[in-house]
């Protein structure tokens, strides 16, 4: 109740109980609060501080009853220390005011500067008082649960990541929540639906405009429910897929209150969906690939040795020579398969350790060279070493070796024969860098962020039926990471090919 409509009530109440004056207060925990009086004695005011167990209200509250006293100074029941005994007030008469549970929250009193028996019309009066007080406490706390209930509902929508937009039946939008309105940064000239629509920036997920008259809370606004429907919204922090469920608000007899429509960002999850999708893909890859690799030595293994099965007896040994020499070279592809892959685990799951120790990379590289020297003949490729007389550095000599053998492995597969393959050492104080470069066939750039994948084969491999599972650049690449280096491919310089360059610090514990 404000002090101005305290104050009339205080009036009204003086006036039907024909006294001096009136005072309406309400009980704050131990204290009481005057909310509103009329012709209140001078100084009575400033005396609201004293202990509710002085006060005549106190005491009423006490007993739950109302008060009535013809002569202050003579009734055993007013407190020595009673504020009305220290501004000359002779006679009370006080009601309660109870709050709509029945529990009493205030006193409406009236007092005179006289002694007298109140009548009882003018008991009536302060009892009527005390009912409208009754009201006012009432309606006051009714408003204040709808806006203690009103700020817990924005307290909840405005705490949800989901996004809430609703509007009423006249078209204002009414809300829309923080989460939102954060990421719409909402201009504040956007007040009704016509506006709403038109700004919204919406699209359908193939990127198409949507009708300003399909928009999900038009369209709710009007009687229609919106279920699970997509579209992308296009935030300041980019485009964002969303599923809007939209409906309409109606009061008990169907009359038109408003709308509202919710906003789900399923933007992870349909990435993560394509992720799952993809992931799916390259198992499906995977096990094609690994079953053919697998397949085929063992169908070589397999076929020599019935072939052996079914020789005579009494054949000569030379004739089984080149049958186990084929199931020999069959077994050491498929042993080699099996090795790459428990390699690439081991090295992927951190359960390999590096043996870092003082090493020369030149050493290393060339001990590579060697073993590659063999397959690249074989093919009548040339291969060359461009290298200083040392590069001292620290690392995993085993593993630098492995690194460097599958790059070379690599480049002398894919080079036709009679071509041209060349592995170059340099660096720096703080870098060695290895370049193995081809004059082979090429990686289209569209494929090169992909030839470090595991498992991958490029277009050229699958045409050509070129042997391999896709293993060696996935290992090269996670042996220079464990050495904290980095491994890029580029086309060759100004010829055909590739260069695949590896650079390694030199000294791992005083990288930057």
């Amino acid at each position: 109740m404000s002090r101005v409509a305290a104050d009339r009530l205080a009036a009204l109440t003086e006036g039907g109980a024909r006294a001096a004056c009136a005072m309406i207060h309400l009980a704050e925990g131990r204290n009481m609060r005057l909310i509103g009086g009329h012709n209140l004695p001078p100084g009575f005011e400033p005396m609201q501080q004293v202990p509710m167990s002085s006060t005549l209200a106190g005491l009423l509250l006490r007993t739950g009853f109302p008060l009535v006293i013809s002569d202050v100074e003579a009734d055993d029941r007013v407190p020595p220390d009673a504020p009305v005994r220290a501004v000359g007030i002779r006679s009370y008469a006080g009601f309660p005011v109870r709050d709509p549970a029945g529990e009493i929250v205030g006193v409406c009193a009236v007092m005179d500067y006289q002694t007298r028996h109140w009548q009882p019309d003018e008991l009536t009066a302060v009892d009527n008082g005390a009912q409208a007080c009754a009201a006012f406490v009432a309606e006051q706390r009714a408003h204040e649960a709808e806006h203690q209930q009103r700020r817990y509902l924005d307290t909840m929508l405005d705490s949800l990541d989901t996004g809430v937009a609703a509007c009423a039946a006249d078209e204002r939008l009414v809300l829309v929540n923080r989460s939102l309105r954060e990421r719409l940064n909402l201009p504040a000239e956007v007040t009704d639906l016509e506006k709403w629509a038109a700004w919204l920036p919406i699209t359908t997920p193939d990127g198409n405009p949507v009708d300003r008259a399909q928009m999900p809370l038009r369209r709710a606004l009007y009687g229609t429910d919106v279920r699970r429907t997509e579209f992308a919204l296009h935030t300041r922090d980019g485009r964002r897929l969303v599923r809007v469920n939209a409906h309409p608000i109606t009061d008990r007899q169907g009359g038109r209150l408003g709308a509202v429509a919710v906003f789900h960002d399923i933007t992870e999850a349909r990435h993560a969906e394509h992720l799952q999708q993809m992931l799916s893909r390259a198992k499906d890859e995977y096990l094609n690939l690994v079953g053919h690799e697998l397949r085929t030595p063992v169908t070589i293994i397999a076929s020599y040795l019935e072939l052996m099965s079914a020789t005579e007896p009494d054949a000569p040994a030379a004739d089984l020579f080149p049958m186990i020499d084929a199931a020999r070279r069959g077994s050491e592809r498929l042993r080699r398969l099996v090795e790459a892959l428990l390699d690439l685990s081991a090295l992927d799951a951190g359960r390999t350790e590096l043996t870092v120790a003082d090493i020369d990379l030149i050493t290393v590289v060339t001990s590579a060279s060697c073993a590659a020297e063999e397959h690249a003949r074989a093919k009548d490729i040339r291969l060359t070493q461009t290298t200083p007389a040392r590069m001292p550095m620290q690392g995993d000599a085993r593993r630098l070796t492995q690194l460097t053998t599958e790059l070379l492995d690599n480049a002398i597969t894919y080079t036709p024969r009679g071509g041209a393959v060349s592995v170059t050492v340099s660096g720096n104080d703080t870098t060695a860098v290895v370049d193995v470069t081809d004059t082979g066939l090429g990686i289209p750039e569209h494929e090169r962020p992909h030839v470090f994948d595991r498992f991958y084969r490029g277009a050229v491999a699958t045409d050509l039926a070129i042997p391999g599972a896709g293993l060696g650049l996935a290992i090269a690449k996670l042996i220079a990471e464990r050495h904290h280096g980095t491994i890029t491919i580029s086309p060759a310089d100004g010829r055909p090919g590739t260069t695949i360059r590896v650079e390694l610090p030199r000294n791992p514990s005083h990288r930057s």
